[in-house]
């Protein structure tokens, strides 16, 4: 069973801090019914959900984590292999935060992905929204004024994990 990612926003969190809350809170485990996930089709999944978001958004993006395989445990109770992705843009002169906002909430919608924005306190908010289901376990976009990012977790597959980092 997929579980969503909950927790509001803090004004000092880096991209570290959120990873590592989504793949905190995010489970990793395939659909019911025992059907299994191909590696390649997780790793697949997930950086076309993230590219679409990016590529919606517009702009120049870089690479700042993976595709990166991590264990993770599958419904059955065994391990297995899902994939983390994350890019970034720091180039946000000029982007209209609550726009993009709305148009990833639009294509993640579209794709099946359950959404819920966020936004921290105080008088500069920083703004995002977090997705769970569809194609992916979890997907957050930040929409901070000083940097962008959009971080996906994959379904969990099968496969081993230092088989699949081996063969990177």
């Amino acid at each position: 069973m997929n579980q969503r990612i909950r927790g509001t926003a803090r004004t000092s969190v880096g991209v570290a801090l959120i990873l590592t809350a989504a793949l905190t809170v995010a489970g990793c485990s395939n659909t019911p019914g025992g059907k299994t996930v191909d590696p390649s089709e997780a790793k697949k999944s997930i950086v076309d959900a993230v590219k679409e978001s990016t590529d919606a958004v517009g702009g120049e993006w870089t690479v700042y984590r993976g595709p990166a395989a991590e264990v993770c445990t599958q419904s059955g109770g065994g391990d297995g292999a899902r994939f983390v992705y994350i890019l970034e843009r720091s180039d946000t002169d000029g982007t209209d935060p609550a726009a993009d906002i709305r148009t990833v909430e639009e294509l993640w919608k579209s794709k099946g992905i359950t959404t819920e924005r966020f936004e921290s306190g105080g008088s500069d908010p920083l703004t995002g929204i977090r997705g769970a289901d569809g194609p992916v376990t979890s997907i957050g976009f930040n929409a901070y004024p000083q940097r962008y990012s959009i971080t996906g977790v994959s379904k969990c597959s099968d496969g081993d994990v230092k088989d699949l980092r081996s063969a990177e």
